[in-house]
């Protein structure tokens, strides 16, 4: 399994050591693991679960040295993992776990309450298909969850899962609500790529001691939290909620660009790679696929990227001011690695909304489902699709 990321994004992107960093060789569930270590993270529970274990490995590894100051707790389920987590926010608590597949799923119920409780947990999931039973790379587990009400952000390299960790509490804590950072099961997860580590005095001069007030367990203004509410209330509830997720596609880029003036690396909602006037195509993907696009559009002038790095909420503001300067004869091509029961993969589904009212025309294709190779040849079919053609269906597999 050798997936033809040729290189990493760091490397295309990130050249030169930023002052107060380390220069690493680090695979993505380390990367997860040493970013909850300097988001100075107190409590993490987990249950095991390939490819998402060695995440909790690291992390216990890290506390029995002596150099995380924080509290592993082993818990008998995936549900029980995250209501621990909901218990401990709530009595004001920065934590942190990480799961995939099956696990994510088990814990439905209680994603659900996290979110409508406002508590700004973080969590990494090594994003793998539930059935037929696979271990392999897929985001069918995570987009399965996309309606719980959770932040959802997907990882191209190992350094981009550290940096989104650490973004992830700052966005979590100053709009109360949960974050969801994907990797690609093996493909990112276990593969090795040079790293910036950034030392703890940047991590801390970003990001400052949770100081929640309002909904945590607090002794000297007792109140109950979860109970049950009535129509009125509830709709109160969910129009807070609204407001609020509202603004995450804001917060994360103002986020990522505070993020690029104390650390050197810039980020936002989307990535829009050569998108001009005579761009004919663009290539829209998430995560580790999107490293071989770039590579293979090197040689095509007239094809355009643009990468999704915020899933959930969708950031269609983003992605239309992204597509702004390309011509109204542009296609748009979307990569989906999840398969969803539908006759469209989430990705397209989401950017057909986007464009709604558009006169660009937008197709689909699903690629690298349960681990599947997406070489550059795989890369260069996708650009090569007769979209012009009457024949050509508007989804495709691509394999």
């Amino acid at each position: 399994m050798t997936e033809t990321r040729i290189t990493d994004t760091s490397e295309i992107r990130h050249t030169d050591l930023p002052p107060h960093h380390t220069k690493l060789v680090m695979k993505g569930n380390s990367a997860a693991a040493v970013a909850a270590k300097l988001c100075r993270v107190s409590l993490v529970t987990a249950y095991p679960i390939t490819p998402q274990t060695s995440i909790i490995e690291e992390i216990t590894t890290m506390i029995d040295r002596g150099e995380f100051d924080a509290t592993s707790v082993n818990m008998e389920s995936e549900h029980s993992v995250f209501a621990a987590l909901k218990g401990a926010s709530l009595v004001g608590e920065r934590v942190f776990t990480a799961t995939s597949g099956q696990g994510l799923l088990y814990a439905h119920e209680v994603l659900h309450a996290i979110a409508h409780m406002r508590l700004p947990i973080v969590a990494c999931n090594v994003g793998r298909p539930s059935f037929p039973w696979n271990i392999w790379a897929d985001q069918t587990d995570s987009i399965s969850q996309r309606d719980t009400g959770w932040v959802q952000f997907y990882c191209e390299s190992s350094q981009e899962v550290l940096d989104t960790v650490i973004q992830s509490y700052k966005l979590a804590e100053k709009l109360l609500l949960p974050v969801m950072v994907v990797l690609d099961a093996f493909y990112l997860s276990h593969t090795s790529e040079n790293v910036f580590l950034p030392h703890q005095n940047l991590v801390d001069e970003f990001l400052p001691p949770d100081q929640r007030s309002g909904n945590r367990v607090d002794t000297a203004q007792p109140r109950a939290f979860g109970g049950l509410v009535g129509p009125n209330t509830y709709d109160d509830y969910n129009k807070l909620y609204w407001d609020d997720v509202n603004k995450v596609e804001k917060v994360c880029n103002k986020t990522g660009s505070e993020f690029g003036k104390v650390f050197g690396r810039e980020y936002g909602a989307v990535e829009a790679v050569n998108i001009h006037k005579n761009t004919k195509k663009v290539l829209v993907t998430m995560a580790t696929i999107t490293t071989t696009v770039r590579e293979v559009l090197a040689c095509y002038p007239d094809i355009g990227l643009l990468k999704i790095r915020l899933f959930k909420p969708f950031p269609k503001k983003s992605v239309l001011n992204a597509l702004s300067t390309a011509g109204d004869d542009c296609n748009i091509i979307t990569i989906d690695r999840n398969f969803l029961g539908d006759t469209e993969g989430a990705l397209m589904q989401e950017m057909k909304r986007a464009l709604f009212g558009k006169t660009c025309k937008v197709f689909g294709v699903y690629a690298g489902l349960g681990g599947r190779d997406v070489s550059a040849d795989t890369i260069e079919k996708i650009i090569n699709l007769d979209v012009d053609s009457p024949h050509t269906e508007e989804v495709t597999w691509i394999r």
